[in-house]
């Protein structure tokens, strides 16, 4: 039955349990358990992180991981990146999430596909790590939440409230709201302040507080 039937955090937690240990050691859930993929695609929306970590999702896969040795759930990009996912604790208590934020994020991957394709090796400016490599915007010049604030402050177009997703089932405009998505993708092209962080050093950056 669909996710959003599960009324409480512990029923839901035990479902995707159950899947993760009917599956198993798999390297492709979207072609070799394709009934799951639309769940896991469904709970990664409740993810703190959602949706930064999952655009660009192309596939699900589970491995054992190597020092707990217990099942975990990794994803996989367009880019070639993986990353893994707390789906038992992350996933399970998320919040409801901004769909007209997620949509403006997803339509500026391009743009952040384009800066990392710049480098022949990516590598963190604040401490030199090559591994778990994430672009993301400057926490203290020009944090994504400001871009974001600013553009809606001085937009005079409607605000979208509808929206389609894309295959990785991540929100994104529709066609009626392209003026609007171009305007944005404009907007962040020429303000947007991108930097090479590792995974360690980019989630201990300073949250944006409003101004």
């Amino acid at each position: 039955m669909p996710i959003s039937e599960y009324k409480t955090q512990s029923s839901l937690k035990k479902y995707f349990r159950g899947i993760i240990n009917k599956i198993g050691v798999c390297e492709s859930i979207k072609t070799q358990h394709p009934q799951y993929f639309e769940d896991f695609c469904e709970v990664f929306k409740r993810h703190s992180d959602y949706p930064n970590k999952f655009i660009g999702l192309n596939d699900i896969y589970i491995e054992y991981n190597s020092i707990f040795k217990n099942l975990e759930v990794y994803i996989k990009k367009e880019s070639g990146d993986t990353d893994d996912v707390s789906v038992l604790k992350n996933c399970i208590t998320g919040n409801p999430k901004n769909n007209l934020k997620i949509a403006m994020r997803n339509s500026i991957y391009p743009q952040i596909y384009e800066f990392r394709r710049k480098y022949d090796q990516l590598i963190c400016e604040l401490c030199n790590d090559t591994h778990k490599i994430e672009i993301d915007h400057h926490s203290e010049l020009m944090p994504f939440e400001k871009l974001y604030k600013n553009f809606i402050k001085n937009n005079i177009l409607p605000i979208p409230i509808l929206f389609d997703d894309t295959e990785g089932h991540v929100k994104c405009f529709n066609k009626t709201d392209d003026i609007f998505e171009n305007k944005w993708i404009e907007y962040h092209k020429e303000f947007a302040i991108l930097r090479i962080l590792c995974k360690k050093c980019n989630s201990s950056q300073l949250k944006y507080k409003d101004e």
